[in-house]
């Protein structure tokens, strides 16, 4: 019987390519590198928001309609899926199965949550939402396959 650990080391090893993990994970170390880690989550929200805009959402009426959306998209690029929780003062995005620590590497993981954060505020900003409102990473960042996010206002 396998165990949840085993199952997640498991999934962690296939998540991303053979063929691409060491140079995925010898990228991350240049970057680390050269870049201080603000720098490089900034690159990713870049990069995040490339995605986004290759991979467009269309405008949706409930939240819903908005996860569905979204996990259409991940779905057709095997990159997981959200989970969106309407809150009082926010929405919390849990995305699950990402292949980014894999492919990075766990030490990675603070600064690789800038490319989720860039996607989901680009397709966010798609839906004509408030411009006070921004999606940020927690600040308990998973060094796994779960990336937990929140869309919230900003105070100016």
């Amino acid at each position: 019987m396998e165990t949840g650990s085993s199952l997640i080391d498991y999934y962690e090893k296939k998540s991303c390519s053979a063929q691409w993990l060491e140079f995925n994970r010898g990228m991350a170390a240049e970057l680390s590198a050269g870049l201080p880690p603000e720098d490089l989550k900034q690159l990713f929200f870049r990069i995040g928001q490339r995605l986004a805009h290759a991979l467009p959402i269309p405008p949706c009426r409930t939240l819903g309609e908005l996860q569905d959306e979204f996990n259409a998209r991940w779905d057709g690029i095997d990159w997981g899926f959200a989970v969106l929780n309407e809150e009082a003062d926010g929405v919390a995005i849990s995305h699950a199965c990402s292949p980014v620590a894999a492919a990075f590497g766990p030490e990675s993981t603070g600064w690789s949550v800038g490319f989720f954060e860039g996607a989901y505020q680009t397709w966010f900003e798609a839906q004509h939402m408030p411009a006070n409102l921004r999606v940020h990473a927690l600040t308990e960042v998973h060094a796994g396959p779960r990336v937990d996010l929140r869309l919230a206002r900003v105070d100016p």
